[in-house]
Order: C-alpha cells, then sequence, then structure tokens
C-alpha cells in the first residue's frame, strides 16, 4: 500500500489513524499540478510514465472537490495501481472519474483517465482508502458533569474520520455558555451529544410558579422534583394545596404554568 498522504502538511507530518488528532495543523498544501497537466513525466525509451503517486494526487484533489466546505484536508492511501502506467510519448493528463457519494470516505474506487496530448490513451481503475480531515472543539481540561463550559476551556484540533456523520462540535460558539452532559476528559473532542442546556432550576428547590390567563396573573410558590433547563417540562409541588403540576421553567428559579 501506498502510505503518503497528499494534502497534509507539505514539510513532511505523518498521516495519523482514523480519529486520532493530528499534533498540529498543516501549514500547505501539495502542488495540484501533479494533478492537471504533467510536463515533466519520466520516460523510457521515448515512451511516458505516470507514476502510483501522481494518480493518488489527482485523487486527492478529485475528494477535495466533493468535501469543499466540509473538511480542512482529506487523506488518500492508495491500493492499486502500484506499478507504474507506460503511455505514449506526449503531453500527459490525467482525469479522475468517480460517481458523486454523499458519504464519499472510505475505501473507493475511481477510473483514472491518462489522456496523451489531448486524447485518451488508457483508462486505469485506481482503488484508494479516502479520510477526512476535520476540525473539532476539544477540552482543555476535565469537564465535570453539569459544569458550565466557558471560553477557555475549550480549544480547537484537528481529527482524521473516516465517517462525516460522527457528530463531532466544530465551532466552540456552540459549546460555550452550555453545561457537560457527562464528564469530558481533558484534550478529547466534544460531540454534540455530549453538551445541553444548563440547568436554571435543580431537584428540590423552592420556585415560582406563575398561572397566566388573558389578563389575569397568578403566584404561588413550589418545590421543583427534577432538574430542568430553561423551556423544559418538569413537575412541580404546590406548596399550599400539595398537588403535583407540570409547568415549563422560563428561568432561574420560575416556571409557568398554562391554563
Amino acid at each position: 500500500m501506498i502510505a503518503m498522504t497528499v494534502g497534509l502538511l507539505a514539510g513532511g507530518i505523518a498521516p495519523v489513524s482514523a480519529g486520532e488528532r493530528r499534533a498540529e495543523p498543516p501549514t500547505g498544501m501539495v502542488q495540484t499540478a501533479l494533478a492537471q497537466t504533467i510536463h515533466t513525466v519520466p520516460s523510457a525509451r521515448g515512451k511516458r510514465i505516470v507514476a502510483p503517486e501522481q494518480i493518488q494526487a489527482a485523487i486527492h484533489r478529485h475528494v477535495m472537490r466533493e468535501l469543499a466546505g466540509r473538511v480542512v484536508d482529506c487523506q488518500v492511501t492508495l491500493g492499486e495501481p502500484q506499478q507504474p502506467v507506460v503511455l505514449p510519448p506526449g503531453m500527459v493528463e490525467v482525469k479522475v472519474g468517480a460517481g458523486r457519494s454523499e458519504e464519499p470516505l472510505g475505501r473507493r474506487l475511481f477510473q483514472i483517465q491518462l489522456l496523451v496530448n489531448g486524447r485518451l490513451a488508457k483508462t486505469v481503475e485506481a482503488t484508494a482508502d479516502i479520510a477526512a480531515v476535520v476540525e473539532v472543539v476539544v477540552t482543555n481540561r476535565l469537564i465535570k458533569t453539569d459544569e458550565v463550559i466557558e471560553a477557555e476551556d475549550v480549544g480547537t484540533d484537528q481529527m482524521v474520520l473516516f465517517d462525516l456523520k460522527q457528530a463531532f462540535v466544530t465551532n466552540p460558539t456552540d459549546v460555550i455558555g452550555k453545561a457537560a452532559a457527562r464528564p469530558l476528559s481533558p484534550q478529547s473532542p466534544i460531540r454534540i451529544t455530549a453538551v445541553r442546556r444548563p440547568f436554571v432550576v435543580r431537584k428540590g428547590d423552592r420556585v415560582t410558579i406563575e398561572a397566566r390567563q388573558g389578563g389575569l396573573s397568578i403566584q404561588t410558590v413550589g418545590v421543583t422534583k427534577s432538574h430542568g433547563e430553561v423551556g423544559q417540562t418538569i413537575t412541580v409541588s404546590n406548596v399550599d394545596s400539595g398537588k403535583d403540576l407540570q409547568a415549563i421553567v422560563v428561568g432561574a428559579g420560575v416556571v409557568r404554568v398554562n391554563f
């Protein structure tokens, strides 16, 4: 297998495994000229040779167009061909054909068209494993359950994925001010399901129960029987009557019932 990863750090950082985070972001991209017209293809007795690395580079460009706006980079590990392709003399172009996919990752098959002087000289089937490099939000420290996340608690890092449907948070503003739904380890990527809006009332709190109908507003005191975030319906016991009511949390220490 060709382990060269195209489009990562031009300075030579090795690829990381799926699900792992990269130590530092890429600072440059491999030149895309390899995937376009090839002017300096090695020759053998007047023939032109297209190396597997050049096919790999062309696939990388093709996949990056498919994933535009969804990833910061991608990794391409070529399976076949492993041997150079020999073509007649002339100016060589490498074109990639593949059906567009909603999830263009994992093992894929590509039709590689090799043109000489603008004419199709050979079609080669290529297989490659495709992984996406995405920027995700990570924790800077241990965050306990129910703890509200502050700006200094999170940062961003890059991660290699074989499935873009994995729901990781990609923007720090989406977690700042929210609470951890479970403990979050230091330096770990945050999934969307791992955070929620913070509780503004907790089980056993004394709260104000508001009841409104038309222009009439009545207030009384109740005790909550569960935690609740704004907009959530919880059970509250009316202190005066002892009856349990279903109320909507509208703010810190305030719930509302509708009649």
